[in-house]
């Protein structure tokens, strides 16, 4: 229901700098996906209820906000859930920032995974945010790679979902998780609209959902995990 770009860079860079002019292509699609926007940074997150291409705020936090790496979310809302600032993505606790793309039936499915030291932590209504504190609480006890991929597949195991598609962002690492429904299209706008690519520019890793002009773009396949080495760019494609 959403659509995603996040990338990972060896030197700090705006949104602008890293995209290019196609940053613009990226933004034109909160036409459709006008619930909101979020970008998170370094454990930071700035968010607007506006749609994207309407929000002065987005327009100078692209051209002005310089790091390493950063997650961009363009929020559709899921049927039934409100429109409402704290339901906007990314979510961030700590050091790690989190972004979902997709519908999760029930939508407090994930929160029986939900340890209890972070259910206080829950501010928002959605099936994402509880998604974010499954994860945090699996990644306590196996790790960020593995807590990652036992989220995934607990979730998916019990849910009716149309995607579970995730960007998942430390200080050390950017994971991308492409889970969708083959079966459910019910939301889907075109053929590949679950679908994630990602492009190596340089100093510069990007991934991000389709329809925007990344057709060109390395595919991440339905059903797997990429996992990115900040420092180094170096990355992993492995099943879930």
């Amino acid at each position: 229901m959403c659509r995603l770009l996040a990338f990972t860079s060896l030197e700090r860079k705006s949104f602008y700098e890293v995209v290019g002019s196609d940053f613009e292509k990226f933004v034109a699609l909160s036409s459709e996906h006008k619930d909101g926007w979020g970008i998170g940074y370094e454990g930071e997150v700035i968010k607007d209820i506006k749609a994207a291409k309407e929000s002065e705020l987005l327009t100078q936090t692209g051209k002005s906000l310089e790091t390493a790496g950063a997650l961009f979310h363009l929020r559709l809302a899921s049927k039934g859930l409100t429109i409402d600032i704290d339901n906007n993505h990314p979510f961030t606790h700590e050091t790690t920032t989190f972004m979902h793309n997709g519908t999760i039936r029930p939508a407090d499915t994930a929160e029986q995974f939900i340890n209890e030291r972070y259910r206080g932590l829950i501010t928002g209504t959605t099936d994402s945010e509880r998604f974010f504190y499954a994860l945090l609480s699996q990644i306590d006890e196996v790790g960020l790679v593995e807590g990652v991929r036992n989220t995934v597949n607990m979730i998916r195991a019990i849910a009716d979902y149309s995607a579970l598609n995730i960007m998942v962002q430390t200080p050390e690492t950017l994971i991308a998780v492409c889970e969708f429904n083959e079966e459910n299209k019910t939301e889907w706008s075109g053929p590949d609209h679950y679908e994630l690519r990602f492009s190596i520019r340089g100093d510069d890793f990007l991934i991000a959902s389709t329809g925007w002009g990344n057709s060109d773009w390395q595919h991440l396949d339905n059903h797997q995990m990429l996992v990115v080495n900040r420092s180094t760019l170096e990355y992993s494609i492995s099943p879930l």
